[in-house]
């Protein structure tokens, strides 16, 4: 009788155990896989571009460099970039030559 006392605790402890992870809502996978591919095109993103604004930092210096001033615009080191640069996601200060990337939305 006393075993089954005991059966019957454990059994009920496994139970009020269970309970809680009943109420979670299941995963959806895909949309875990798209959450995860977003992430990383959004990191990938971000890495791209640091990747240009330390670029342009290095071309407005040469800009300077070869002709005793800074740019006017940044457009203006586009062609030392040897690629093509989205400028609008670039703050710029001809005064000073400083470059930075805009705050995200």
């Amino acid at each position: 009788m006393n075993a089954m006392k005991t059966s019957v605790t454990v059994a009920g402890l496994f139970v009020l155990l269970l309970l809680p992870a009943c109420k979670e809502k299941p995963k959806n996978p895909v949309a875990e896989y798209g959450d995860t591919m977003i992430n990383a095109y959004k990191g990938a993103q971000n890495a791209a571009d640091l990747a240009t604004l330390d670029g342009l930092k290095k071309a407005v210096e040469a800009y300077r460099a070869s002709n005793s001033s800074y740019p006017a615009e940044l457009k203006d080191v586009g062609d030392l970039m040897g690629e093509h640069v989205d400028f609008s996601k670039f703050d710029y200060d001809p005064a000073t030559g400083s470059v930075s990337l805009k705050p995200q939305k």
